[in-house]
């Protein structure tokens, strides 16, 4: 049995603020060895549940924080930004999902550094009509590969946008956001151990998941200024909704990502 772990920063208990999370800021190597002891407690959990191969995928900002030489070495890293299916790159052929660190959807209120893909970038991400968090995103990926999302720790935000979306996922509270940079963090052993027992009931209890019919899915992406819509309509299949949003559509989740995905990266070269 082989399950995908992708793990983010922002829901990491402890994390408040961007200099934890940010390259060259003075507590992200501190940090780094935060996120890679979660992410060591929901391997140790997955291998203690009944899994054969566990794959990490690196999936917080240029998608290289996780200390591989500090990873549990029965554990493959996947690192690196430019990867297709970013947070989930790895999912195909996976038996199982567990998402750690991830935070609630852009606009969440007392959540901790809420947004969606992108802070910078992206005001609102709307999937077929509704804001959506990258975990919802990410989930429907991993439904149109036949995987099933089996856990979610972070905030107690996220934690409810979770059980309000994706009925069934398991999720662990590592912090209760108080706003969006400031939380009241579990103790840290509780946290590691919460991690691992849930990470362990969820790999055990793990059932095949039938992968989801292609079904037209439409991404409709409100930028924080008027220009990254400009840009990003330089892309035939870009429709400009109003100043500062586009839409895009695909036939499936994996082809309208794709689509979304490179409107965004395209709009982000305008802050050259």
């Amino acid at each position: 049995m082989r399950i995908l772990i992708s793990v983010d920063m922002e829901g990491i208990a402890g994390v408040t603020g961007r200099l934890e999370i940010l390259p060259g800021q003075q507590d992200y190597d501190r940090f780094r060895h935060l996120m890679t002891e979660e992410a060591n407690a929901a391997i140790t959990g997955a291998f203690a549940g009944g899994a054969t191969s566990v794959v990490v995928n690196d999936s917080h900002g240029q998608m290289r924080n996780l200390l591989y030489e500090a990873l549990d070495p029965r554990a493959e890293l996947i690192s690196g930004h430019n990867k297709v299916l970013t947070m989930v790159e790895g999912c195909r052929g996976a038996h199982g999902a567990l998402f750690i660190g991830y935070h609630a959807r852009a606009g969440s209120q007392a959540a901790v550094l809420d947004h969606t893909i992108s802070s910078v970038q992206v005001h609102n991400w709307f999937m077929n009509g509704r804001p959506v968090s990258e975990a919802e995103i990410n989930a429907e990926i991993l439904a149109y590969y036949g995987v099933p999302l089996l856990m979610v720790s972070g905030d107690d935000k996220i934690a409810a946008q979770v059980q309000e979306r994706l009925p069934g996922v398991e999720t662990v509270i590592v912090k209760y956001g108080i706003d969006h940079r400031a939380a009241r963090s579990l103790p840290r052993a509780q946290v590691l151990d919460s991690i691992q027992r849930c990470a362990e009931k969820v790999v055990r209890g793990a059932q095949p998941l039938a992968a989801a019919p292609p079904q037209p899915v439409t991404f409709e992406l409100e930028f924080t200024r008027s220009f990254y819509a400009e840009v990003a309509c330089l892309m035939p299949v870009v429709t400009r909704i109003d100043a500062r949003t586009v839409e895009v559509s695909g036939a499936n989740i994996i082809e309208a990502w794709r689509w979304a995905l490179s409107a965004l990266r395209l709009a982000s070269t305008g802050d050259n």
